[in-house]
């Protein structure tokens, strides 16, 4: 092995792993205490590998040690601090395991919110979430509308579900599809608003459109004349709705082409 050529991660893995089967654990941890402290790039395999040698050792010190490296070198903070959340768990250690859980929430740059705030509510005890849970909906408002939705689904607010794809955010309108799945979940409690959102997005892809955006198109309208029709007991309506639209781009053979069946 090239021990003079020891650069990024991977380098400090590959010695780590060659002296791991030529049975030397020793000289195993050694470099891979090395390489998270030295080495550059990807360390994914060296923290996992401290982590897990001192976790079954029940080696608290050493375990916390490694997490705070990899906070302190901003490299796979959240992957360790998952794991020390399950370590502290497991210890049946409620304080420490849940200090860990919000760490790992307030340095999430990315991810599934969503999923972060229902580990957090299932975990923490009452008291303890019922204190955090405003301030975290909030958090989760501002980086992630979608996910933000879904818990007001969970909290059955689904008029301020309602509210928010029929007034989105300027940046969300520009999101291919962004709020169809709300829209789905809407439509029997919210027929007439549901109705507004499909229609909206069908009308946004005709008026320069092509043959691909006036099939998105139709698919929407579809899902209009569902709601006029199954859910509303309203033909005629549709009808008449959709006689203006067809009237309104009548210059548009391929759009007409592309509605015939509906």
């Amino acid at each position: 092995m090239r021990i003079k050529n020891l650069h990024y991660g991977t380098d400090y893995w590959a010695l780590v792993e060659f002296y791991v089967k030529k049975g030397d654990l020793q000289n195993g941890l050694k470099r891979a205490e090395q390489g998270i402290l030295k080495g550059e790039g990807r360390l994914t395999e060296l923290f996992q590998f401290l982590f897990e040698h001192f976790a079954k050792k029940s080696d608290t010190p050493n375990v916390e040690r490694i997490v705070r490296v990899a906070l302190t070198r901003k490299s796979e903070e959240t992957n360790m601090l998952d794991r020390l959340f399950e370590y502290y768990t497991t210890q049946g250690n409620y304080e420490k395991a849940k200090e860990a859980l919000q760490k790992a929430y307030k340095i999430m740059r990315y991810g599934n919110y969503y999923a972060e705030y229902n580990k957090m509510k299932a975990f923490l005890r009452a008291a303890d979430w019922k204190q955090v849970e405003p301030e975290i909906f909030k958090d989760v408002q501002e980086k992630d509308i979608c996910d933000y939705l879904r818990i007001c689904l969970d909290k059955n607010m689904k008029e301020a579900v309602l509210h928010t794809i029929l007034n989105p955010p300027e940046m969300q309108w520009g999101m291919k599809n962004e709020f169809d799945e709300f829209a789905a979940k809407l439509e029997e409690d919210f027929p007439e608003g549901i109705i507004g959102y499909y229609w909206q997005s069908a009308y946004r892809n005709i008026p320069g459109g092509n043959r691909n955006t006036y099939r998105i198109a139709a698919g929407y309208l579809a899902k209009v004349k569902h709601i006029y029709i199954n859910l509303l007991k309203n033909e005629s309506r549709w009808k008449k709705r959709f006689s203006g639209l067809k009237t309104e781009f009548k210059k548009r053979p391929a759009f007409l082409d592309e509605v015939r069946k509906l």
